[in-house]
């Protein structure tokens, strides 16, 4: 029996001159492979790349040259780190010289970093990498009983991808598909929320994908004003740090949670699948690595994308702190590595004038605001002398005890703070939520 999502997708793959249905196919498969075969076929895929990087994309060829690094070197995932890493900054400053020569630049797809964390990187990627990074992502989905065609519910706060939202390209795949999209800064807007519910609740999507922060403000709204969604079978999150306090309520009145780590540039990473504590690797699209950020409990994390030969992104900086990176045990339920939090970004590492560290996140989100279930979101402000931590709070909170603890877990940085309080936090005009300022 043919399966009428499966056959929506390769129809579009006509109309756009992609390859997401057969690749979603096949990584379907390498989900029963066995530890040993992936690895293999991620190598050989890493080799391929490296080899295509010095024959033909011009800022490889010079960097390898000049590294006296041979492709034939690079023989598994291990032997990677001889590559320089490859950061936002290089990205921008090597442009066209990233970019694969020949034939490759035939027919590319261009796209942006949402540039939350500063300028925007501008990228582009060919038929091969834009179907494998849909396909991951849909993979990954997958792992939680999505299915293409069902009714889904896109919120998002990217400006160049809203912009194309009214293209008639756009619009004809979102019928064909089942999909309907909104603005996430909308939600955000008083005169606007409760006419954004009543097209949700009209739609009835099976599924949601959104910001964390996002999709809690619209989760506070439906149980405020006694609204559901029946259908929904579960929320797919992303782009953000998923707090235990956002996902309690997403899940309370929504449906269960699948948490995305990907980025626009390196689409379909990581996903952490429903009733799973794992975010697991999509190997076979994907190789990452793990380094030393320089904060205890925290590392690095770095991406090689395997498929995208119009401009390769190898050791890729995403800018994302995690707890490590571990190899799957004997008996697994997928051959893929995988971490187990995601920690926030190193911008959002603020070094004291003493010389050391904090990572706000990792030291309060992780150790004293889940204590507190009436702080639903904070933002914790550095002005290169002292801390000021606001926090959106739902009701009356024990000040004294917060306090107590907050000069507690801060003894060991020797940095003074302030405490304000707030009825509402609002993210950035884009849409995403920011954590940690630095006003230095």
């Amino acid at each position: 029996m043919i399966d009428l999502g499966q056959a929506k997708l390769a129809l579009l793959d006509l109309a756009k001159h992609t390859r997401i249905a057969s690749r979603f196919n096949f990584y379907l498969k390498t989900l029963e492979w066995d530890r040993e075969k992936l690895v293999a076929y991620r190598n050989d895929r890493l080799r391929k790349l490296i080899r295509f990087a010095f024959e033909n994309v011009p800022y490889y060829r010079r960097i390898m040259n000049e590294g006296r690094i041979r492709p034939d070197q690079i023989k598994s995932a291990e032997d990677l780190s001889v590559f320089p890493i490859l950061d936002r900054d290089t990205v921008q400053r090597e442009g066209e010289r990233l970019r694969a020569s020949g034939g490759r630049r035939s027919r590319l797809w261009p796209g942006s970093s949402s540039g939350t964390t500063g300028i925007p990187v501008f990228f582009v990627q060919d038929a091969n990498g834009i179907s494998a990074g849909f396909a991951a992502i849909y993979v990954l989905w997958s792992l939680s009983g999505w299915t293409p065609g069902r009714r889904h519910l896109h919120i998002w706060g990217n400006s160049v991808t809203i912009q194309k939202w009214d293209r008639w390209s756009s619009k004809a795949k979102n019928l064909f598909m089942r999909q309907m999209n909104i603005a996430s800064p909308l939600l955000d807007h008083p005169g606007k929320i409760e006419e954004i519910a009543a097209k949700i609740v009209a739609f009835n999507p099976f599924s949601i994908e959104a910001y964390p922060s996002t999709i809690h403000t619209l989760a506070g709204y439906f149980q405020r004003q006694g609204l559901s969604l029946p259908r929904l079978a579960h929320v797919l999150t992303s782009a953000e740090n998923l707090d235990a306090h956002l996902r309690n309520l997403i899940e309370r009145v929504f449906a269960p949670v699948v948490d995305m780590y990907g980025c626009n540039e390196m689409l379909g990473i990581a996903s952490r699948p429903i009733d799973d504590d794992k975010y697991y690797i999509f190997e076979p699209h994907v190789f990452v690595e793990a380094v030393d950020a320089g904060v205890s409990g925290l590392k690095e994390i770095l991406v090689t994308n395997l498929d995208n030969y119009g401009q390769p992104f190898i050791r890729y900086r995403l800018g994302d702190l995690i707890d490590g990176l571990f190899e799957p045990e004997k008996g697994a339920r997928y051959p893929l590595a995988y971490f187990r939090r995601v920690m926030g970004r190193d911008s959002e590492i603020i070094r004291l004038p003493n010389g050391k560290r904090l990572h706000p996140i990792h030291v309060f989100a992780g150790k004293i605001f889940h204590k507190f279930p009436e702080i639903t979101r904070h933002r914790v402000i550095w002005d290169g002398k002292s801390l000021t931590i606001v926090l959106e709070v739902s009701g009356s909170t024990n000040e004294r005890e917060l306090d107590r603890q907050l000069i507690e877990v801060l003894r060991p940085y020797d940095v003074s703070f302030k405490i304000e309080y707030t009825a509402k936090l609002l993210p950035s005009p884009g849409g995403k939520y920011r954590y940690v300022e630095i006003r230095e």
